[in-house]
């Protein structure tokens, strides 16, 4: 019976020791497919001239990308249909419940001022 159990508690022990070597296996492995060497999915630095230079995952990003991306939606000039939509649907919006509670209050104070004079 002794040695059943000495075995069993073995053979857990070594299962339970590849099980924890496999899933540090597949987690640098993840971190490798998503081409990030690091932990950090964000890392950035100020270089010797004074600019930033960040890295997402691997990938260079600068300022000058962000402005060229930044020109290209101002080239566009895209008329988005649901925006402008939603600016009609809250402003009508915001414009009955104004006129609701501008009549709410009117009555709350001619009902005030008949009770109290």
């Amino acid at each position: 019976m002794i040695r059943f159990l000495l075995k069993s508690m073995v053979l857990i022990s070594v299962l339970l020791v590849g099980i924890v070597i496999g899933m540090q296996q597949v987690g640098s492995q993840m971190d490798k497919m998503k081409g990030v060497e690091s932990s950090r999915a964000l890392e950035w630095k100020i270089n010797d001239e004074g600019a930033v230079e960040a890295e997402v995952f691997g990938k260079q990003i600068t300022s000058h990308d962000i402005k060229e991306k930044q020109q290209q939606l101002e080239e566009v000039e895209a008329f988005n249909l649901f925006s402008k939509l939603g600016a009609m649907i809250s402003s009508l919006i915001s414009d009955v419940l104004t006129f609701i509670m501008t009549m709410v209050g009117t009555i709350v104070s001619e009902i005030l001022y008949f009770l109290f004079s």
